[in-house]
């Protein structure tokens, strides 16, 4: 079965020019799936079973390009290492992530009151600021429960 996601997921690599292919779309559904964050090692240790000719450059080719046309957003993690999710909210659309720490579950938020900060940032600083990305780091209410 056809999920609405496989086909906007599709729409954008077309519109991206880049190949429908199956190991392309078992990344992306990989993550959607899961909803979680995943280093490139992560997906390629699941998706090896599946695709016997699938190499770790391949995996970290792909997540770069999902992450350049707005499929993915990645994050640095521990040990400065880098972690991929999925980002649900239409590419364009200004949002910000907040993760779950312990069992790294993301959600997105269209929700952002930056103009005051961007003006004192600038006046103190004297740079422009023409963009920000943040992300919250936090423990999802599944986790919290867990800890009582």
């Amino acid at each position: 079965m056809i999920s609405i996601y496989d086909m906007e997921y599709k729409e954008l690599l077309k519109k991206n020019k880049l190949k429908i292919t199956p190991k392309r779309m078992a990344i992306i559904n990989y993550f959607l799936q899961n909803n979680k964050y995943f280093t490139p090692y992560d997906v390629w240790t699941h998706l090896k079973k599946k695709f016997i000719k699938l190499g770790l450059p391949t995996i970290y080719r792909n997540l770069e390009e999902f992450e350049r046309i707005g499929i993915l957003t990645k994050v640095e993690g521990k040990e400065n290492r880098y972690y991929y999710g999925i980002c649900k909210m239409k590419k364009g659309k200004h949002h910000h992530h907040i993760i779950c720490t312990l069992c790294h579950e993301i959600k997105d938020f269209d929700i952002c009151d930056f103009d005051k900060l961007k003006e004192q940032i600038e006046a103190k600083t004297g740079f422009e600021i023409t963009e920000h990305r943040f992300f919250l780091k936090g423990v999802c209410k599944n986790c919290k429960k867990m800890e009582v």
